[in-house]
């Protein structure tokens, strides 16, 4: 009688199956996003596909001594940023919950 391990069934270590599995939901998800997205730009009474967040532009003016000056634009005030009601950024524009939580950044120069 021999004593030599037989071939082994355990399931081997997949790196290709590990990122496939990690990536697949996001790839989905991206999927879906884009299908609605162009449903409604070619649909628009499924609602609206783009929209527009309204801001004031503030300046960040760095000054000697590591401090910073923030001032009012003068030559733009206000501006309307284009966006996307999605999930991803679609048809050239971030999505509109980003644009609304970084409207109030303000603009280094």
């Amino acid at each position: 009688m021999s004593t030599a391990p037989g071939p082994s069934t355990a399931p081997r270590f997949s790196w290709n199956r590990l990122i496939v599995f990690l990536l697949a939901p996001f790839a989905l998800a991206y999927f879906l996003d884009f299908c609605w997205y162009e449903l409604r730009v070619h649909a628009p009474n499924l609602g609206a596909a783009t929209g527009s967040v309204h801001r004031i532009r503030l300046l960040a003016i760095p000054n000697k001594g590591n401090k910073t000056t923030f001032e009012l634009d003068q030559v733009h005030p206000e501006e309307d940023l284009p966006c996307s009601h999605s999930l991803f950024p679609q048809g050239g524009s971030r999505p509109c919950w980003y644009v609304v939580r970084h409207a109030n950044d303000p603009i280094s120069i």
